[in-house]
């Protein structure tokens, strides 16, 4: 019987893990710059030269430490960008390619 309950639940842990974004510690531009852990807000915004898409506001925590952060998310072309601020720098890069998600979904139906 604990088995049966078990199974939904694992299905839904994979599919939360295929969705998942990667983590990258540097990002090229669209003008060969690149944007790394570390770097400043205002590096930035001014090697992007793109507006966020989003911008969400929530609490990092790092160690026993909590610090306000801000995700930046921005799209070009077949990725997304979700860029981590604390403290005015990049604490964290994710990137998910929107065309291989697609065909994930495409492939399993």
């Amino acid at each position: 019987m604990l088995f049966k309950r078990l199974i939904p639940l694992i299905f839904l842990s994979a599919m939360t893990f295929t969705h998942a974004a990667s983590e990258t510690s540097s990002i090229r531009t669209h003008e060969g710059q690149t944007l790394s852990l570390g770097d400043s807000f205002s590096d930035m915004q001014n090697r992007l030269h793109l507006s966020p898409s989003s911008m969400i506001t929530h609490e990092f925590q790092e160690g026993k430490k909590h610090y306000l952060a801000m995700d930046y998310t921005y799209e070009v072309e077949n990725m997304l960008y979700t860029i981590t601020i604390v403290n005015d720098q990049v604490k964290k890069i994710k990137w998910l390619n929107t065309d291989q998600d697609i065909k994930n979904k495409i492939t399993k139906q």
